[in-house]
């Protein structure tokens, strides 16, 4: 029964909060793009979330990441709770990969627009296609996440990972963060339609630099970022 009372009042919050943001976010580009309010209605639409679960994640590790400087950020990926955590979680603003046809949803994907998504168009025949948008993007003071294992884990164990965000990373010559997130799968499982509240833990990585790298050391840096993550996934669990 807490289950289901946790699970539809977490909706009555989000629904609403999400058309709000939605229309928030297209109100305030028209007044200024840049202005801290484009942020401050996001977090607090990631805030209903957690607020309707009754969840205070406990994060570890916010002190390694300078909250003036840009970064890809990489985490696993176990729920689409994920994205909502580490907006909240991250000591920078923190935008997301969209795919192209959430850009062609009315209202909302001028609202994702807006707030500086980044477009992923597969068709697009320019490399540089995400990286423009990645410089963008920190040019106006932001950073990037990407969940390398490309979609959400069932079980919540580890993926193989793609190397999309390392070319990325080595491309634009932003620092690479890791991140371990443990315990949205038990929450809100992919596919599920009840939500179980209960703990949340997150662990930032020191800030691994790229600047010097090329493409031939793209593969390393996955690895170490993967086994990085794997290693703090396991001290997680042993903590369940």
């Amino acid at each position: 029964m807490r289950d289901l009372l946790r699970t539809v009042l977490t909706w009555l919050l989000v629904v609403p909060a999400t058309v709000i943001a939605t229309l928030a976010f297209i109100v305030v580009d028209k007044i200024d793009p840049d202005s801290p309010w484009m942020d401050r209605w996001a977090a607090w639409w990631a805030r209903a979330w957690l607020v309707g679960l009754g969840v205070e994640p406990q994060v570890e590790g916010r002190e390694r990441v300078d909250p003036t400087g840009s970064y890809v950020a990489v985490s696993n990926h176990q729920s689409n709770l994920d994205p909502e955590v580490h907006y909240l979680s991250f000591p920078r603003p923190l935008r997301f990969l969209a795919k192209k046809e959430l850009f062609g949803v009315p209202v909302f994907g001028t609202a994702i627009r807006v707030f500086g998504m980044i477009r992923v168009d597969r068709d697009h025949p320019s490399k540089e296609y995400i990286n423009d948008q990645v410089r963008e993007a920190v040019a106006r003071g932001r950073s990037i996440i990407i969940y390398p294992e490309g979609t959400r884990s069932q079980t919540g164990e580890l993926k193989p990972f793609k190397k999309g965000a390392f070319v990325i990373a080595v491309q634009t010559g932003l620092p690479v963060v890791p991140m371990a997130i443990h315990g949205t799968n038990a929450i809100w499982p992919p596919g599920a339609k009840m939500m179980h509240p209960g703990p949340i833990r997150l662990v930032i990585g020191d800030p691994i630099p790229t600047e010097g790298m090329t493409l031939n050391d793209v593969e390393w840096l996955r690895d170490q970022v993967r086994d990085w993550i794997a290693t703090e996934l396991e001290k997680l669990q042993s903590q369940y």
